[in-house]
């Protein structure tokens, strides 16, 4: 039974701990990306689907997240995560659009 609980912790550590990376790399110190409100989401698009900030230099982002099979996967699977701590965020950011 215990060994039962250990791996279920395991697993929702893992779970948290791969969920919302979009909003993480949105909200970074380098500035938000996108646009102002739900920019973890529209990280997590821009990933997949392609957009200027992912792309620039010599290191393209989306393609590199394709050419790899995990990157597709787990960013498909903390889109949810990051809509709901965007929702979660949005007064904060309507007072930093508006500050």
């Amino acid at each position: 039974m215990l060994k039962r609980i250990y791996r279920l912790f395991a697993l929702a550590v893992l779970a948290s701990a791969l969920a919302g990376c979009g909003t993480l790399f949105g909200r970074s110190s380098g500035g938000y990306y996108g646009p102002e409100y739900y920019s973890g989401t529209a990280y997590n698009f821009g990933l997949l689907f392609g957009a200027d900030e992912n792309n620039r230099g010599y290191f393209p982002t989306t393609l590199w997240c394709w050419a790899s099979i995990a990157c597709p996967v787990l960013t498909v699977y903390s889109m949810p995560v990051d809509f709901v701590v965007d929702t979660v965020m949005l007064p904060r950011d309507i007072y930093e659009a508006t500050r």
